[in-house]
Formats: C-alpha cells, structure tokens, sequence
C-alpha cells in the first residue's frame, strides 16, 4: 500500500549484532544563493567510515539478495553517480548517493518502522536492497518527481523483508533536487509505505530519526511559529533525534545566506548551522533509550555547483571531491575518504578492487 503525503508550512545497516534502538544520522537541505546544498552525518555507537564509488553511465547494475520478493531490481546507470558506502559497521551500504543532474538520496535509521515490517506486502514490483536503496535513487532518476512518479507506478518497492545481510533494520529514505524538491519515503503502520511531499521551504528541510514524520510534526506544532525567535526556548538539549529534529527546524528557519558572501563563506555557515543543533558530540546519553551514538562522518555539498566534503569528526580531518568531474570517470571507481583525508585534501580514485 501507498500513500502520498503534501508536507506544508514552515511551522505548521549491518550486521546481525547491530539490532539497536540507536536514533542516529541528520540533514538539512536549504536553498543558498549558490543553489540547494545539503550538510548530513552519520552518528552510531561505533565508529563508522566512507567509501566513495562512482559508477558511470550504462552500468548495469543488479541489487542485493531479495529472496522474500518475487523479481530482484535490475538497472543501468542513467547518470553518473557517487555514491557513499559505510563498511564499518554496515558492511556495504550505501548511506547517501548524489548523481551528476543535481539529485541525491539520504537513507538515515528509523527504528520504529522495524516493528511494521512484518505487515509490508510484496507489491510484485523488482525490489530493492536497503544496502542499495539510495544508490538506486540517484543512478535512475533526474528529478525528485520522476522518482515519486516511479514509485507511485509500482515501478520499484524496497525490500523490507530481507534488510541488510539478512537483518530487519527500521529505515527511511529521502530524495531531494536541485530545484528544492523533497520527498521522504516512510513504512507507517500496518506496513503502509508513506510518501511525504516538501521542499526546502517546509519542514521537509530537515530529517532526523525517530519517532515517524506524523509525530515529528506533532511536536513543531507544539513549539509553534519556528520563525519567532522565543519559541527557541521551548525546544530542548538533548541528542534524543525528536530534539535534534526541532533544534534543526528552528536553527534553519532563522539563518539568511548573503548574495555577496563567497562560496566558501556560505558553506561555513551552512554547516556551522547544521552543528549548532544536530551535530552529536561523543559520550552523551540520550536519555530516550540510554545509548549514545556520535556523528563520526559529516558531508556537506553544492547540488547546483558540484561542491562535496567530507569531514571526519574523528580525526577533523576532510576530504573534497568535485561532482562536476564524476561524469569523466569511465569505469567504477572507488576512494576510501577517510583513509585518505589523513594524507590530502582532495579525493584520489582508482578502479575498484
């Protein structure tokens, strides 16, 4: 089952071990005046790294294991594409994709949608692995709506019974474009897959983990106006992602991006806006579950100018790639960033072992 949701107003994984009520992983996506630009981290319990792949036009590409679902998805690469694999702890998933025509895919951890799992039905629709879930997003489609469009048209499902390596993991996935486009793709009740629609104007401009997007919702209305600079006081401190998901909405509705600043001016205070409130320090509990899970990797990129870095926290070391190169690279490249963000500044890539 289906449903499309018009989010509104600006107010209004893996090996089997890792079973974990952990809330980890943020972005925001806001419209600068050097086009839409997105800062995301990955925050676990364990360190956890990058392995940048870019994979070319007309590679054929044929996802995981899908064993509970009658036709595996199948593909060739429509656009250039980097995509960014986690193998610490995910063995070879990928967390966020951005291909050469300004679209990128976040897939960040939503645990309270393990639990309807076991009510998704297969909808006969070539199934995609979770480990290639925002890969497939941004190697096959240009634009947010073409990707709405696809899913609305049965032409892909994800494959929830056969999570990552074989172990159910509670996810969500959000695909965002170079005009602003946003939609947020959730497994609801009754395994019910949701489709929230936005743009960097609304409250789509900020993704964060649990609870699901209806509740997240819930508690902005709570707060009220983001907007008014007093409402700040209402929203609190914690790292629980309900906390990190207010702090960001409020943090974002109050940051104004100059037309004379450089690029490099804009970037700092895009990213000095998403670490004011949705960094994770190391060592703190939230106090939701008594876990603590710290942002180790942070990217930070231009969908309009090309601009990509990365950062580790663990080392604050960085490592830059230009987008507007991906498209010269004739064969599936890879780089591992963090290794090499301790010896240059810029990503080097070689043919994939």
């Amino acid at each position: 089952m289906k449903k499309t949701v018009i989010a509104l107003g600006i107010a209004a994984v893996a090996s089997s071990a890792l079973v974990s009520t952990a809330n980890a992983c943020s972005r925001i996506t806001l419209d600068t005046p050097y086009g839409v630009s997105q800062v995301r981290t990955l925050d676990w319990g364990e360190k956890l790294g990058t392995v940048a792949i870019v994979t070319p036009k007309g590679t054929k590409v044929v996802t995981k294991d899908v064993p509970s679902y009658q036709q595996a998805a199948s593909w060739t690469v429509k656009y250039p594409t980097l995509n960014l694999e986690e193998r610490e702890v995910f063995v070879d998933t990928s967390g966020e994709a951005i291909n050469s025509e300004g679209l990128s895919a976040s897939t960040l951890y939503m645990y309270d949608s393990q639990a309807f799992i076991k009510d998704y039905k297969d909808t006969g629709a070539p199934a995609v692995n979770w480990g290639d879930a925002a890969a497939f997003m941004a190697q096959n489609f240009k634009t947010v709506a073409e990707a709405v469009t696809a899913f609305e048209a049965n032409e892909f499902q994800f494959a929830w019974a056969d999570g990552i390596h074989g172990t159910q993991h509670g996810l969500h996935i959000s695909v965002q474009d170079k005009s602003g486009d946003i939609a947020l793709f959730e497994l609801n009740e009754g395994g019910e897959m949701v489709v929230y629609r936005g743009s960097v104007n609304d409250k789509l401009r900020v993704m964060a983990n649990a609870p699901l997007q209806q509740y997240h919702d819930q508690n902005a209305e709570k707060i009220g106006d983001m907007s008014v600079v007093e409402n700040g006081f209402k929203i609190g401190s914690s790292i629980a992602s309900s906390e990190r998901m207010l702090r960001g909405l409020y943090n974002t509705a109050h940051v104004e991006f100059s037309d004379t600043a450089t690029w490099p001016q804009t970037e700092g205070k895009l990213q000095s806006t998403f670490d004011a409130g949705n960094l994770v320090p190391q060592d703190i509990i939230d106090p939701t579950n008594g876990e603590t899970y710290a942002t180790w990797i942070q990217y930070t990129y231009n969908l309009e100018n090309g601009s990509f870095k990365m950062r580790n926290l663990d080392t604050y070391s960085e490592i830059r790639i230009d987008l507007n190169e991906l498209a010269t690279i004739s064969q599936v490249s890879c780089a591992d960033l963090v290794e090499q963000a301790e010896v240059s500044g810029t990503a080097t890539f070689t043919p994939c072992q």
